[in-house]
Protein backbone atom coordinates (compact mmCIF):
# COMPACT_ATOMS: atom_id res chain seq x y z
CA UNK A 1 0.00 0.00 0.00
CA UNK A 2 0.86 3.58 -0.79
CA UNK A 3 1.40 5.10 2.19
CA UNK A 4 1.25 8.65 0.85
CA UNK A 5 -2.10 7.41 -0.72
CA UNK A 6 -3.22 6.40 3.15
CA UNK A 7 -2.22 9.72 4.62
CA UNK A 8 -4.75 10.94 2.34
CA UNK A 9 -7.62 9.08 2.70
CA UNK A 10 -7.50 9.28 6.71
CA UNK A 11 -6.86 13.04 6.43
CA UNK A 12 -10.35 13.28 4.04
CA UNK A 13 -12.16 11.32 6.39
CA UNK A 14 -11.59 13.29 9.09
CA UNK A 15 -12.27 16.33 7.34
CA UNK A 16 -15.73 14.70 6.34
CA UNK A 17 -15.96 14.31 9.69
CA UNK A 18 -15.68 17.37 10.86
CA UNK A 19 -17.66 19.38 8.01
CA UNK A 20 -20.42 17.30 8.55
CA UNK A 21 -22.66 18.75 12.02
CA UNK A 22 -24.40 15.59 13.12
CA UNK A 23 -20.93 13.48 13.21
CA UNK A 24 -19.47 16.61 14.75
CA UNK A 25 -22.32 16.81 17.42
CA UNK A 26 -21.88 12.60 18.03
CA UNK A 27 -18.23 13.40 18.13
CA UNK A 28 -18.92 15.63 20.98
CA UNK A 29 -21.12 13.65 23.28
CA UNK A 30 -19.78 9.70 22.04
CA UNK A 31 -16.85 8.85 23.82
CA UNK A 32 -16.05 5.67 21.65
CA UNK A 33 -16.45 7.80 18.84
CA UNK A 34 -13.99 10.44 19.73
CA UNK A 35 -11.42 7.44 20.46
CA UNK A 36 -11.49 6.22 16.64
CA UNK A 37 -10.98 9.95 15.81
CA UNK A 38 -7.75 9.95 18.36
CA UNK A 39 -6.77 7.03 16.69
CA UNK A 40 -6.77 8.42 13.11
CA UNK A 41 -4.89 11.51 14.30
CA UNK A 42 -2.49 9.66 15.98
CA UNK A 43 -1.84 7.56 12.67
CA UNK A 44 -1.44 11.03 10.76
CA UNK A 45 1.12 11.82 13.16
CA UNK A 46 2.74 8.69 12.99
CA UNK A 47 2.79 8.92 8.82
CA UNK A 48 4.44 12.63 9.37
CA UNK A 49 7.35 11.07 11.43
CA UNK A 50 10.17 10.81 9.69
CA UNK A 51 9.67 7.10 9.36
CA UNK A 52 6.97 7.68 6.45
CA UNK A 53 7.19 11.47 5.42
CA UNK A 54 3.80 12.19 4.28
CA UNK A 55 2.52 15.51 4.15
CA UNK A 56 -1.04 16.94 2.44
CA UNK A 57 -0.01 19.56 -0.40
CA UNK A 58 3.41 19.62 1.14
CA UNK A 59 2.20 20.34 5.00
CA UNK A 60 1.44 18.64 7.82
CA UNK A 61 -1.95 19.05 8.95
CA UNK A 62 -2.02 16.27 11.99
CA UNK A 63 -1.92 19.09 14.41
CA UNK A 64 -4.31 21.13 12.61
CA UNK A 65 -7.09 18.03 13.03
CA UNK A 66 -5.97 18.18 16.72
CA UNK A 67 -7.11 21.50 17.42
CA UNK A 68 -9.96 21.30 15.14
CA UNK A 69 -10.89 17.81 17.58
CA UNK A 70 -10.49 19.90 21.03
CA UNK A 71 -12.65 23.14 19.69
CA UNK A 72 -15.66 20.89 18.80
CA UNK A 73 -15.14 18.31 21.57
CA UNK A 74 -14.47 20.76 24.52
CA UNK A 75 -12.17 18.17 25.21
CA UNK A 76 -8.57 18.27 25.84
CA UNK A 77 -6.45 15.11 24.80
CA UNK A 78 -2.53 14.15 24.16
CA UNK A 79 -1.65 12.85 20.30
CA UNK A 80 1.05 11.43 19.64
CA UNK A 81 2.54 9.07 17.06
CA UNK A 82 2.00 5.12 18.16
CA UNK A 83 5.61 3.99 19.18
CA UNK A 84 4.16 0.69 18.17
CA UNK A 85 5.88 -1.08 14.95
CA UNK A 86 3.04 -0.89 12.25
CA UNK A 87 2.91 -1.72 8.57
CA UNK A 88 0.90 -0.32 5.68
CA UNK A 89 -1.01 -2.71 5.52
CA UNK A 90 -2.48 -2.18 9.54
CA UNK A 91 -2.77 1.08 9.11
CA UNK A 92 -4.93 1.02 5.98
CA UNK A 93 -6.83 -1.91 7.98
CA UNK A 94 -7.55 0.53 11.16
CA UNK A 95 -8.45 3.12 8.37
CA UNK A 96 -11.31 0.97 6.87
CA UNK A 97 -12.55 0.10 10.74
CA UNK A 98 -13.01 3.17 11.05
CA UNK A 99 -15.73 3.89 8.14
CA UNK A 100 -17.02 0.83 8.51
CA UNK A 101 -17.75 1.85 12.43
CA UNK A 102 -18.58 5.63 11.76
CA UNK A 103 -21.14 4.42 8.90
CA UNK A 104 -22.90 1.16 11.17
CA UNK A 105 -23.14 3.48 14.18
CA UNK A 106 -24.04 6.79 12.66
CA UNK A 107 -26.07 6.13 9.39
CA UNK A 108 -23.56 7.99 7.36
CA UNK A 109 -22.15 6.59 3.97
CA UNK A 110 -19.00 5.23 3.23
CA UNK A 111 -19.40 7.73 -0.14
CA UNK A 112 -19.75 10.67 2.52
CA UNK A 113 -16.63 9.76 4.28
CA UNK A 114 -14.09 8.94 1.97
CA UNK A 115 -14.76 11.42 -0.55
CA UNK A 116 -11.50 12.63 -1.94
CA UNK A 117 -12.98 15.23 -4.67
CA UNK A 118 -12.81 18.34 -2.42
CA UNK A 119 -9.63 19.75 -2.05
CA UNK A 120 -9.59 21.48 1.71
CA UNK A 121 -6.88 23.84 3.32
CA UNK A 122 -5.57 24.21 6.86
CA UNK A 123 -7.79 27.48 6.44
CA UNK A 124 -10.90 25.17 6.32
CA UNK A 125 -10.16 22.81 8.82
CA UNK A 126 -9.99 25.71 10.82
CA UNK A 127 -13.17 27.12 10.24
CA UNK A 128 -15.26 23.80 10.42
CA UNK A 129 -13.57 22.86 13.44
CA UNK A 130 -16.68 24.66 15.30
CA UNK A 131 -19.43 23.25 16.61
CA UNK A 132 -22.62 25.83 16.80
CA UNK A 133 -24.76 25.92 19.98
CA UNK A 134 -27.97 26.00 18.39
CA UNK A 135 -26.98 23.19 16.27
CA UNK A 136 -26.30 21.10 19.53
CA UNK A 137 -29.79 22.12 20.67
CA UNK A 138 -31.57 21.03 17.96
CA UNK A 139 -29.98 17.84 17.49
CA UNK A 140 -30.57 17.23 21.33
CA UNK A 141 -34.65 18.17 21.12
CA UNK A 142 -34.91 15.99 17.63
CA UNK A 143 -33.55 12.50 19.44
CA UNK A 144 -35.29 13.50 22.15
CA UNK A 145 -39.07 13.80 20.16
CA UNK A 146 -37.49 10.88 17.91
CA UNK A 147 -37.42 9.25 21.22
CA UNK A 148 -40.84 10.27 21.92
CA UNK A 149 -42.21 9.02 18.50
CA UNK A 150 -41.09 5.91 18.80
CA UNK A 151 -42.80 5.21 22.21
CA UNK A 152 -45.89 6.75 20.86
CA UNK A 153 -45.53 3.95 17.54
CA UNK A 154 -45.22 1.16 20.36
CA UNK A 155 -47.74 2.37 22.31
CA UNK A 156 -49.98 2.30 19.06
CA UNK A 157 -48.83 -0.85 18.11
CA UNK A 158 -50.03 -2.54 21.22
CA UNK A 159 -53.65 -0.76 21.06
CA UNK A 160 -53.87 -2.13 17.15
CA UNK A 161 -52.81 -5.41 18.70
CA UNK A 162 -55.12 -5.28 21.76
CA UNK A 163 -58.13 -4.94 18.85
CA UNK A 164 -57.16 -7.93 16.53
CA UNK A 165 -56.60 -10.17 19.30
CA UNK A 166 -58.98 -9.26 22.11
CA UNK A 167 -57.96 -12.56 24.55
CA UNK A 168 -54.45 -10.30 25.08
CA UNK A 169 -56.17 -7.50 26.12
CA UNK A 170 -55.20 -7.43 29.55
CA UNK A 171 -51.91 -8.25 28.80
CA UNK A 172 -51.48 -5.31 26.19
CA UNK A 173 -53.18 -2.87 28.93
CA UNK A 174 -50.71 -3.77 31.31
CA UNK A 175 -47.89 -3.61 28.50
CA UNK A 176 -48.89 -0.29 27.63
CA UNK A 177 -48.78 1.01 30.98
CA UNK A 178 -45.63 -0.39 31.47
CA UNK A 179 -44.25 1.21 28.00
CA UNK A 180 -46.53 4.68 29.40
CA UNK A 181 -44.22 4.72 32.79
CA UNK A 182 -41.29 4.20 30.65
CA UNK A 183 -41.90 7.04 28.44
CA UNK A 184 -42.70 8.82 31.62
CA UNK A 185 -39.19 7.91 33.10
CA UNK A 186 -37.19 8.32 29.99
CA UNK A 187 -38.66 12.16 29.80
CA UNK A 188 -37.74 12.49 33.36
CA UNK A 189 -34.00 11.86 32.57
CA UNK A 190 -34.05 13.80 29.54
CA UNK A 191 -34.76 16.95 31.89
CA UNK A 192 -31.73 16.28 34.10
CA UNK A 193 -29.82 17.31 31.00
CA UNK A 194 -29.15 14.01 29.74
CA UNK A 195 -28.80 14.70 25.87
CA UNK A 196 -31.33 12.27 23.11
CA UNK A 197 -34.00 10.26 24.01
CA UNK A 198 -33.88 6.62 24.88
CA UNK A 199 -33.45 4.24 21.67
CA UNK A 200 -34.52 1.16 23.63
CA UNK A 201 -32.39 0.61 26.80
CA UNK A 202 -32.97 2.67 30.19
CA UNK A 203 -31.52 5.72 30.50
CA UNK A 204 -28.73 5.75 33.23
CA UNK A 205 -28.35 7.26 36.42
CA UNK A 206 -26.76 10.71 36.23
CA UNK A 207 -23.26 10.39 38.01
CA UNK A 208 -23.02 13.68 39.48
CA UNK A 209 -26.13 13.39 41.09
CA UNK A 210 -25.06 10.03 42.57
CA UNK A 211 -23.70 10.24 46.68
CA UNK A 212 -20.92 8.24 45.70
CA UNK A 213 -19.29 10.58 43.28
CA UNK A 214 -16.58 12.42 44.98
CA UNK A 215 -15.18 14.78 42.47
CA UNK A 216 -12.76 16.23 43.96
CA UNK A 217 -9.03 15.25 44.80
CA UNK A 218 -8.69 14.72 48.70
CA UNK A 219 -11.04 14.05 51.52
CA UNK A 220 -9.34 15.34 54.49
CA UNK A 221 -10.69 12.97 57.81
CA UNK A 222 -10.59 16.13 59.98
CA UNK A 223 -13.07 18.07 58.20
CA UNK A 224 -16.42 17.64 59.99
CA UNK A 225 -14.38 18.40 63.42
CA UNK A 226 -12.96 21.82 61.69
CA UNK A 227 -16.60 22.84 60.62
CA UNK A 228 -17.87 22.27 63.93
CA UNK A 229 -14.80 24.39 65.34
CA UNK A 230 -15.83 26.71 62.78
CA UNK A 231 -19.87 27.14 63.68
CA UNK A 232 -18.26 27.37 67.22
CA UNK A 233 -16.66 30.37 66.66
CA UNK A 234 -19.95 31.98 64.04
CA UNK A 235 -22.13 31.43 67.06
CA UNK A 236 -19.79 32.76 69.74
CA UNK A 237 -19.11 36.09 67.50
CA UNK A 238 -22.48 36.63 66.97
CA UNK A 239 -23.79 35.99 69.99
CA UNK A 240 -21.02 38.54 70.84
CA UNK A 241 -22.15 40.85 68.38
CA UNK A 242 -25.70 40.36 69.14
CA UNK A 243 -25.12 41.49 72.90
CA UNK A 244 -23.25 44.29 72.03
CA UNK A 245 -26.01 45.73 69.43
CA UNK A 246 -28.70 45.20 71.72
CA UNK A 247 -26.73 46.76 75.02
CA UNK A 248 -25.80 50.01 72.75
CA UNK A 249 -28.83 50.46 71.67
CA UNK A 250 -30.79 50.25 75.34
CA UNK A 251 -28.20 52.69 76.33
CA UNK A 252 -30.15 55.69 75.97
CA UNK A 253 -29.45 59.35 76.55
CA UNK A 254 -32.38 61.66 76.28
CA UNK A 255 -30.96 65.64 75.01
CA UNK A 256 -33.46 67.86 75.25
CA UNK A 257 -33.28 71.72 75.13
CA UNK A 258 -32.61 73.02 78.56
CA UNK A 259 -31.29 70.37 80.20
CA UNK A 260 -28.50 68.93 81.47
CA UNK A 261 -26.34 67.78 78.54
CA UNK A 262 -27.67 71.09 76.97
CA UNK A 263 -26.47 73.07 79.56
CA UNK A 264 -23.35 71.29 79.23
CA UNK A 265 -23.05 71.59 75.14
CA UNK A 266 -23.66 75.47 75.57
CA UNK A 267 -23.89 76.58 79.37
CA UNK A 268 -26.15 79.49 80.34
CA UNK A 269 -27.34 80.42 76.73
CA UNK A 270 -30.68 81.73 77.13
CA UNK A 271 -32.96 79.71 74.52
CA UNK A 272 -35.15 83.17 74.11
CA UNK A 273 -31.85 84.12 72.36
CA UNK A 274 -32.24 81.12 69.94
CA UNK A 275 -32.88 81.02 66.42
CA UNK A 276 -31.37 77.58 65.15
CA UNK A 277 -28.93 75.40 65.25
CA UNK A 278 -26.70 75.01 62.47
CA UNK A 279 -23.53 72.34 61.93
CA UNK A 280 -21.11 72.70 58.40
CA UNK A 281 -21.93 70.39 56.21
CA UNK A 282 -25.80 70.14 57.23
CA UNK A 283 -28.71 72.62 56.39
CA UNK A 284 -30.13 74.33 59.33
CA UNK A 285 -32.37 72.61 61.65
CA UNK A 286 -34.34 73.74 64.93
CA UNK A 287 -33.54 71.46 67.47
CA UNK A 288 -31.93 68.64 69.34
CA UNK A 289 -33.91 66.95 71.10
CA UNK A 290 -33.88 63.19 70.67
CA UNK A 291 -33.25 59.80 72.12
CA UNK A 292 -29.42 58.91 71.11
CA UNK A 293 -28.02 56.05 72.05
CA UNK A 294 -24.76 55.14 73.90
CA UNK A 295 -22.89 55.06 70.38
CA UNK A 296 -24.09 58.43 69.09
CA UNK A 297 -26.78 56.95 67.05
CA UNK A 298 -30.21 57.96 67.09
CA UNK A 299 -31.14 54.09 66.49
CA UNK A 300 -32.59 53.67 69.95
CA UNK A 301 -35.66 51.87 69.60
CA UNK A 302 -37.06 48.38 69.31
CA UNK A 303 -35.82 47.92 65.34
CA UNK A 304 -32.12 47.15 66.37
CA UNK A 305 -32.80 44.87 69.03
CA UNK A 306 -35.20 42.77 66.51
CA UNK A 307 -32.45 43.22 63.48
CA UNK A 308 -29.48 41.68 66.08
CA UNK A 309 -32.16 39.00 66.98
CA UNK A 310 -32.79 37.69 63.26
CA UNK A 311 -29.29 38.32 62.43
CA UNK A 312 -28.24 35.97 65.11
CA UNK A 313 -30.78 33.64 64.53
CA UNK A 314 -28.74 33.47 60.48
CA UNK A 315 -25.85 33.50 61.59
CA UNK A 316 -26.63 30.37 64.07
CA UNK A 317 -28.46 28.44 61.22
CA UNK A 318 -25.62 29.26 59.00
CA UNK A 319 -23.88 27.68 61.25
CA UNK A 320 -25.79 24.35 61.91
CA UNK A 321 -26.10 24.11 58.04
CA UNK A 322 -22.03 24.13 58.02
CA UNK A 323 -21.91 21.48 60.62
CA UNK A 324 -24.41 19.42 60.57
CA UNK A 325 -24.22 15.41 60.16
CA UNK A 326 -24.15 14.45 56.16
CA UNK A 327 -23.23 10.75 54.53
CA UNK A 328 -23.05 12.63 51.71
CA UNK A 329 -19.09 12.73 50.75
CA UNK A 330 -19.20 16.24 48.97
CA UNK A 331 -20.38 17.84 52.09
CA UNK A 332 -18.95 15.81 54.49
CA UNK A 333 -15.67 16.73 53.46
CA UNK A 334 -16.00 20.27 51.89
CA UNK A 335 -17.11 23.60 52.60
CA UNK A 336 -18.85 25.58 49.81
CA UNK A 337 -16.51 28.74 49.02
CA UNK A 338 -19.88 30.90 48.48
CA UNK A 339 -20.59 30.15 52.28
CA UNK A 340 -16.94 30.61 53.02
CA UNK A 341 -16.93 34.39 51.31
CA UNK A 342 -20.14 34.78 53.15
CA UNK A 343 -18.53 34.43 56.34
CA UNK A 344 -15.88 36.02 55.58
CA UNK A 345 -18.28 39.23 54.54
CA UNK A 346 -19.97 38.66 57.95
CA UNK A 347 -17.00 39.35 59.89
CA UNK A 348 -15.75 42.20 58.66
CA UNK A 349 -19.02 43.78 58.80
CA UNK A 350 -18.85 43.02 62.63
CA UNK A 351 -15.36 44.54 62.91
CA UNK A 352 -16.13 47.42 61.31
CA UNK A 353 -19.00 47.76 63.86
CA UNK A 354 -17.29 46.65 66.83
CA UNK A 355 -14.13 49.33 66.28
CA UNK A 356 -16.51 52.25 66.63
CA UNK A 357 -16.77 51.11 70.59
CA UNK A 358 -13.43 49.57 70.79
CA UNK A 359 -12.04 52.38 73.30
CA UNK A 360 -13.15 55.61 75.02
CA UNK A 361 -11.43 57.39 71.57
CA UNK A 362 -13.82 55.34 69.46
CA UNK A 363 -17.11 55.93 71.05
CA UNK A 364 -15.97 59.87 71.47
CA UNK A 365 -15.92 59.99 67.56
CA UNK A 366 -19.11 58.41 67.40
CA UNK A 367 -20.54 61.47 68.73
CA UNK A 368 -18.60 64.00 66.43
CA UNK A 369 -21.66 65.17 65.32
CA UNK A 370 -21.78 67.32 68.12
CA UNK A 371 -18.22 68.31 67.74
CA UNK A 372 -19.25 71.50 64.96
CA UNK A 373 -22.34 72.43 66.58
CA UNK A 374 -23.38 75.73 67.28
CA UNK A 375 -26.45 77.69 68.54
CA UNK A 376 -27.38 80.60 66.86
CA UNK A 377 -28.95 83.51 68.04
CA UNK A 378 -30.29 86.89 65.60
CA UNK A 379 -30.57 90.60 66.19
CA UNK A 380 -34.00 91.86 66.01
CA UNK A 381 -33.09 94.76 64.47
CA UNK A 382 -29.86 94.29 62.21
CA UNK A 383 -30.38 90.97 61.57
CA UNK A 384 -27.05 90.29 61.98
CA UNK A 385 -26.23 86.51 63.60
CA UNK A 386 -24.24 85.01 66.16
CA UNK A 387 -23.03 81.86 66.58
CA UNK A 388 -22.26 79.85 69.82
CA UNK A 389 -20.42 76.51 69.68
CA UNK A 390 -20.82 73.76 71.84
CA UNK A 391 -18.24 72.70 74.28
CA UNK A 392 -18.51 69.08 73.19
CA UNK A 393 -15.23 68.42 75.85
CA UNK A 394 -17.69 69.04 78.80
CA UNK A 395 -20.55 67.35 76.98
CA UNK A 396 -18.51 64.06 76.46
CA UNK A 397 -17.26 64.15 80.05
CA UNK A 398 -20.75 64.15 81.45
CA UNK A 399 -21.28 60.86 78.86
CA UNK A 400 -18.55 59.60 80.58
CA UNK A 401 -19.43 60.36 84.15
CA UNK A 402 -23.24 59.46 84.02
CA UNK A 403 -22.20 56.23 81.89
CA UNK A 404 -19.30 54.95 83.14
CA UNK A 405 -19.72 51.17 83.95
CA UNK A 406 -22.07 50.85 80.82
CA UNK A 407 -19.25 52.43 78.58
CA UNK A 408 -16.71 49.90 80.52
CA UNK A 409 -19.10 47.05 79.24
CA UNK A 410 -19.36 48.23 75.84
CA UNK A 411 -15.84 48.14 75.30
CA UNK A 412 -15.06 44.66 77.05
CA UNK A 413 -17.65 43.19 74.84
CA UNK A 414 -16.20 45.08 71.55
CA UNK A 415 -12.86 43.72 72.52
CA UNK A 416 -14.15 40.02 72.67
CA UNK A 417 -16.36 40.42 69.98
CA UNK A 418 -13.15 41.82 67.35
CA UNK A 419 -10.83 39.49 68.60
CA UNK A 420 -13.42 36.20 68.08
CA UNK A 421 -14.48 37.80 64.67
CA UNK A 422 -10.69 37.73 63.63
CA UNK A 423 -10.05 34.35 64.62
CA UNK A 424 -13.18 33.45 62.56
CA UNK A 425 -11.71 35.29 59.51
CA UNK A 426 -8.41 33.46 59.57
CA UNK A 427 -10.17 29.75 60.34
CA UNK A 428 -12.15 30.80 57.43
CA UNK A 429 -8.88 31.48 55.25
CA UNK A 430 -7.37 28.35 56.23
CA UNK A 431 -10.84 26.52 55.45
CA UNK A 432 -10.40 28.27 52.22
CA UNK A 433 -7.10 26.91 51.72
CA UNK A 434 -7.31 23.28 52.72
CA UNK A 435 -10.90 22.75 50.86
CA UNK A 436 -10.35 20.31 48.50
CA UNK A 437 -9.87 21.02 44.84
CA UNK A 438 -12.25 19.83 41.80
CA UNK A 439 -10.31 16.97 40.16
CA UNK A 440 -10.71 17.78 36.92
CA UNK A 441 -9.66 14.27 35.49
CA UNK A 442 -11.89 12.79 37.19
CA UNK A 443 -14.92 14.87 36.02
CA UNK A 444 -13.78 14.69 32.71
CA UNK A 445 -13.95 11.15 33.15
CA UNK A 446 -16.99 10.84 34.64
CA UNK A 447 -18.74 13.11 31.62
CA UNK A 448 -16.88 11.26 28.84
CA UNK A 449 -18.62 7.49 30.94
CA UNK A 450 -21.73 9.65 31.02
CA UNK A 451 -21.98 9.87 27.89
CA UNK A 452 -21.20 6.81 27.03
CA UNK A 453 -23.38 5.28 29.26
CA UNK A 454 -26.30 7.53 27.27
CA UNK A 455 -25.02 6.71 24.02
CA UNK A 456 -25.74 3.42 24.64
CA UNK A 457 -29.12 3.40 26.15
CA UNK A 458 -30.01 5.19 23.22
CA UNK A 459 -28.77 2.13 20.83
CA UNK A 460 -30.59 0.08 23.25
CA UNK A 461 -27.37 -1.26 24.55
CA UNK A 462 -26.26 -2.05 28.37
CA UNK A 463 -23.17 -0.28 29.61
CA UNK A 464 -21.18 -0.58 33.17
CA UNK A 465 -19.57 2.67 34.25
CA UNK A 466 -16.39 2.50 35.01
CA UNK A 467 -16.86 1.47 38.96
CA UNK A 468 -13.81 3.28 40.30
CA UNK A 469 -14.92 7.14 39.75
CA UNK A 470 -17.25 5.70 42.70
CA UNK A 471 -15.38 5.84 46.48
CA UNK A 472 -16.55 4.01 48.85
CA UNK A 473 -16.07 6.26 52.26
CA UNK A 474 -15.63 3.23 55.19
CA UNK A 475 -16.65 5.75 57.55
CA UNK A 476 -20.43 5.65 55.76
Amino acid sequence: MDNKKIYISISYLIFNIIKNNKLKYYLRKDEAFRKEVIKLIDLLLLLESDKFKCRYNRKKIAAEFAKAYVKITKVSNRFEATEEEINSEEIYAEYSRVVGFISENYKTTRKTLTNEEELFTIEDIELNGKLAADFVKKMDEKIAAEAKDKAEKEAKEKAEKEKTNPEAKKTATNSENINQQNFNNQNFNQQQNFFGGNMGGNMPQNIFLNPKFYPFKTKPKYMPLLKIILTILLVITAALFTALYIYASTVKIELKEGDLYFKALFGDFDLKNKDHYSREGYKDFNSINSVWNILGSQSAGIFPIIFSIILFVWIAYMGYSISKKTEDSKRKYRISGFTLFIVIFLMISIISYSFSSISIKSIESQWGFFEKLKIVSKDAETGKETATPADFAAFFDLIKTNFSSQISAIITISILTLGFSFVTILFSIFMVIINPKKDLQKIMKARAEQTNATMAAMQGKHYEIDPSLFDEDEQN
